[in-house]
């Protein structure tokens, strides 16, 4: 037990400086190629902070522990918006420049809501479903592209864009190593201590692979880069959702074990996926928002044990 309480206690520092060094070249990257912090948010930083997820499902799919798949996604998109947002919101009273951002914030409802509807028939999701899954998520991004491209303003040097896109896939690696040294470290603990696959799923594991998302998130909210943290979130989730479920659910058919305590959650996430339309529609969130929302994933991890 020993060992794995100090990887526990080492891959904190790990992923802060690496999120830190990552979100300072992602948004100078998105800067070079000419378009704006949204999209890299939802492209670069959503897809890199969603790795851990992709890989935790799909290594679970494999070994057939249908609990961790679908309690990883699931509880990785509450974390993200209760407890990601709810600390970026609360560290810095936040203002909506982008007028786009309160369409996707639908367009994440209602990938959400394709996500769970399929989730719940027939309490399972089939590979056919999950083929239809990623196609969604493939839509998605070329869409995301074409909406949110920006014409450049001026020429950029090609070896600079190279060393930046060099920095920031180095400060991605740093953030993967560190999660996966937290989420290892956190299973085995867990496994000692005699918790579930589904509970581990929506919390412990849910919680280390959001960590990417988390780290990234608050750096960004302490230089002030507001639409990094809603296109990292919102990016982070649907990717979570149809890109990790669909590519796990094409390994091998994912059932539903804990129907009751996976229907909750589900409830909760589309529940948090609403607010997140009314907070995004008031342009100016303030610090209170942001402490609702860290109450909202207190009640969260509270009503797991207690279910």
């Amino acid at each position: 037990m020993l060992p794995d309480i100090l990887l526990f206690i080492i891959a904190f520092p790990i992923i802060v400086y690496s999120s830190d060094f990552f979100t300072e070249n992602a948004v100078k990257l998105a800067r070079s190629f000419g378009v704006s912090q949204f999209l890299i948010g939802i492209t670069i930083v959503g897809i890199g902070t969603s790795l851990p997820e992709i890989v935790v499902t799909d290594y679970a799919s494999f070994s057939g522990v249908s609990g961790i798949v679908i309690g990883n996604v699931v509880g990785s998109n509450i974390t993200n918006i209760a407890l990601v947002l709810g600390l970026s919101f609360f560290i810095r009273n936040t203002v909506i420049s982008d007028d786009h951002i309160f369409k996707e914030s639908i367009i994440h409802l209602l990938v959400i809501s394709f996500g769970i509807l399929l989730i719940l028939t027939n309490d399972s999701i089939s590979r056919l479903e999950g083929v239809i899954l990623t196609g969604v998520y493939i839509v998605y991004i070329l869409y995301s592209i074409k909406s949110h491209k920006k014409p450049k303003e001026s020429k950029n040097n090609n070896d600079f864009n190279i060393k930046i896109m060099f920095y920031t896939l180095s400060g991605l690696v740093g953030v993967l190593i560190g999660s996966k040294l937290l989420v290892d470290s956190a299973v085995n603990l867990a496994d000692q201590m005699g918790i579930s696959s589904a509970v581990i799923g929506l919390t412990i594991i849910a919680l280390g692979t959001s960590l990417p998302e988390l780290a990234v998130s608050i750096s960004a909210a302490r230089r002030g880069f507001t639409m990094l943290i809603l296109g990292n979130v919102i990016g982070s989730n649907i990717t979570n959702i149809v890109l990790a479920m669909g590519t796990a659910s094409m390994i091998r058919e994912v059932v539903v074990e804990d129907a009751f305590l996976f229907r909750f959650n589900l409830a909760y996430m589309l529940l948090l996926s609403l607010i997140l339309i009314l907070v995004v529609r008031k342009k100016e969130i303030s610090r209170l928002w942001g402490a609702l929302y860290l109450l909202m994933y207190v009640f969260f991890i509270y009503s797991i044990y207690t279910i």
